[in-house]
Parts: structure tokens; C-alpha cells; sequence
């Protein structure tokens, strides 16, 4: 039996932890002894024990969310792994990968980058400590067996610096996987909008980075009577785009644990976000068959460039976000075009998809 550890931040219903769970579900108890070692006091209870009905163990070091205390117990902490004994320790963020880095852990070291550390670091730390953190983390990935970027277009940045670099695209699977109107119509009568209406979703942070706010004010002044936007999810500019928009067709959900139900509410998943890994957004939207309209960034344009016979959505910039948006609301409702979404995702972007490429890096001779 092989052992490995697993090392994140915190357990949550967030993107990396979403990738991290449907690769751990697809993986063989009878040949992986699993642990899950997370470091940081912000745990989703909900999270934590779904993953260990998987008969997972799952370790919580409770610490706060300061990387000097981290730091501090480094010593510490590579004690306590090397007491599991592990075959494979495979880390997720830069603050694992710091502790794992560790010359004193021998097993075999995976990493996966599931962002574009260069813009996100910058945009997380401001330009120069962005950069600074960028650099040290790729110098601490140097010491790994494989380094597993989300996208080819991350690993095209980082190939440049780690020659035992490559990508494994992120999937997941939706567990409840069963078609329902119900859940469609019970949404939209929920929300006070028409069966026969479009439904543009976007689902994140409401951050600078993901340009929540340019999003907003594209929409803002240019949808018909039969258009909405729903914006889902939580951050820091959240109160001020509610009070800036004008249109009653852009509506605020907060934060939704059950965001595949408005998903399926809806017909379009959108994002103008400056930065992405690849996105679990978009997966999940393409699962529950919307069509994608997206912002001219690599990774967004990488999703459209893996298979050209699958109409999946548009690629557009503000210039000509009204014309996107208009042809892609005429494709809206054909069924073909829905079809094609579950089809692409299923063949590209699964968990079983992702989970066999992962094995043959932990398979330890």
C-alpha cells in the first residue's frame, strides 16, 4: 500500500480543495493510504467530514492564519510527518510547499500550482513582494520530484524555470449528477424571474482580480426585459458594486454552498477576471451545461482551444462584449449546444480524467 499525504491550507468549498476531494474520492483505498494535513484554523466542518467518510485521515494543525507562526513549528511539524511515514507528500499553496521543501523529508514531493503565481502574487502582495514570494516559491519547487500546474498556460510560465514542470487541467464531478426542472423552475421562481428569460451567472470572489466590477457595469445599462445576471459569491468589493448598480436585472446572491442548483437555473456562465489557474467555476458550469462567456485571458482561451468540434461558448473583451453576448444569447436553448457542454467537460475536464494522470506520478518503485 502506498502512503500519501496530502498538505493544504485549510479545507473549504473553495476551488483547490474541490480538485483535491474528487481526485481523493477516485483513488483506490485498498492500494492509497491517505492523509490530509491542514494547517490553518479556517476549516469547513461540512468539508472536513465529507472527506473523511472517505475513511481519510485528516489531521488539523489549527493554526492562524500568520505564516511566522507557520514557520516557527516548521521543525515541528516535518517531525510529525515523517512519524506517518509517507511514500508521496504531495503539497497544494506556498505555505506547505515551504514546510515540505524541507531536506529533512526524503519520500518522494509533488506540488500542485493552482494559480498564475506571477499575477496572482502580485495582485495578493502588491508588485514587489508579489514578485519576491513568485520567486521564492519557485525556487522551493526545485527541490520537488513533479511540479503539476491546473493549465497548460501556467505551465508554460513555469516551465521556464522548473524543468520537471508539467499540467494535469483541474476536473471535478458534480455529485448530484440528476437532470431536474424542478430545481431550474423553483430557482428562477425563487428569484422572480421568467422560465423563458436568460440567466448569466457569475460565481468567485468579488475582488479586483477576477474585475467583478468592469463585469458589472458591461451588464449594467445593456440587457433586454428578458436578461439577468446573477452574481454569486462573497469579497471585498461586494458593497460597493450593490450600491452602484441601476439595473434590477443584476441580482446578489451572497455566497452559495449549493451553487450547481443556480447553475442549472441558469443559461450562461460569464467572467471578464483578469488571472485564472483554471477555473472550477467553469467546469462546473459546463457540467450543468451552460455556455461560457469569457474574457480574452490564456487560460480562458485555453478551454476553448482543446477540441474547436464543441461550440462552448465566446471569448470577448468590453469592445465587443455586446455582440458576444448577443450571439451567444441565440445559441441559448439549443439542446445540441447544451449537450455539447456536458460532452466537452466530461471528456476533458472530469475527475476521473484528472485523478489517471495524477496516479503515475505516485506510483513509487
Amino acid at each position: 500500500m502506498i502512503k500519501i499525504i496530502y498538505t493544504i491550507n485549510f479545507l473549504t468549498n473553495g476551488g483547490p480543495t474541490r480538485v483535491l476531494e474528487n481526485l481523493i474520492k477516485n483513488l483506490d483505498k485498498n492500494y492509497y493510504e491517505i492523509i490530509v494535513i491542514t494547517l490553518i484554523n479556517e476549516n469547513e466542518m461540512e468539508v472536513v467530514e465529507k472527506i473523511r467518510s472517505q475513511g481519510v485521515r485528516i489531521v488539523e494543525l489549527n493554526y492562524k492564519k500568520k505564516l511566522i507562526d507557520i514557520l516557527a513549528d516548521r521543525n515541528q511539524i516535518i517531525g510529525q510527518i515523517n512519524g506517518y511515514h509517507p511514500d508521496v507528500i504531495h503539497t497544494h499553496g506556498i505555505v506547505s510547499t515551504m514546510i515540505v521543501s524541507s531536506k529533512k523529508l526524503k519520500c518522494r514531493k509533488i506540488s500542485t500550482i493552482h494559480n498564475s503565481i506571477f499575477e496572482d502574487y502580485k495582485y495578493t502582495y502588491g508588485r514587489y513582494k508579489g514578485i519576491l514570494f513568485a520567486y521564492i516559491h519557485i525556487a522551493l519547487l526545485k527541490r520537488f520530484y513533479k511540479v503539476i500546474c491546473c493549465s497548460k498556460t501556467s505551465y508554460e510560465v513555469i516551465r521556464k524555470y522548473l524543468s520537471q514542470a508539467t499540467y494535469i487541467r483541474n476536473g471535478i464531478d458534480i455529485e448530484d449528477r440528476k437532470e431536474s426542472n424542478n430545481i431550474r423552475g423553483d430557482i428562477r421562481k425563487q428569484l422572480g424571474i421568467d422560465k423563458n428569460a436568460t440567466i448569466y451567472i457569475y460565481a468567485g470572489k468579488l475582488c479586483v482580480r477576477k474585475r467583478v466590477s468592469q463585469l458589472v457595469n458591461m451588464f449594467d445599462g445593456n440587457m433586454a426585459d428578458d436578461e439577468y445576471l446573477l452574481i454569486a459569491g462573497d469579497g471585498q468589493i461586494r458593497e460597493s458594486l450593490e450600491h452602484s448598480v441601476r439595473d434590477s436585472h443584476i441580482i446578489f446572491l451572497g455566497f452559495k454552498s449549493n451553487i450547481a442548483n443556480y447553475f442549472r437555473a441558469s443559461d450562461v456562465y460569464v467572467s471578464y477576471s483578469f488571472s485564472e489557474g483554471f477555473s472550477v467555476a467553469i467546469i462546473e458550469a459546463l457540467e450543468c451545461g451552460l455556455l461560457l462567456l469569457l474574457s480574452d485571458i490564456p487560460s480562458h482561451k485555453e478551454c476553448f482551444e482543446m477540441d474547436s468540434n464543441y461550440y462552448i461558448g465566446e471569448i470577448f473583451e468590453e469592445t465587443d462584449f455586446v455582440s458576444k453576448k448577443r450571439t451567444i444569447k441565440n445559441r441559448v436553448g439549443d439542446i445540441d449546444n447544451k449537450r455539447a457542454s456536458k460532452e466537452f467537460k466530461e471528456r476533458y475536464l472530469s475527475s476521473h480524467v484528472m485523478t489517471d494522470q495524477y496516479l503515475k506520478y505516485y506510483e513509487v518503485k
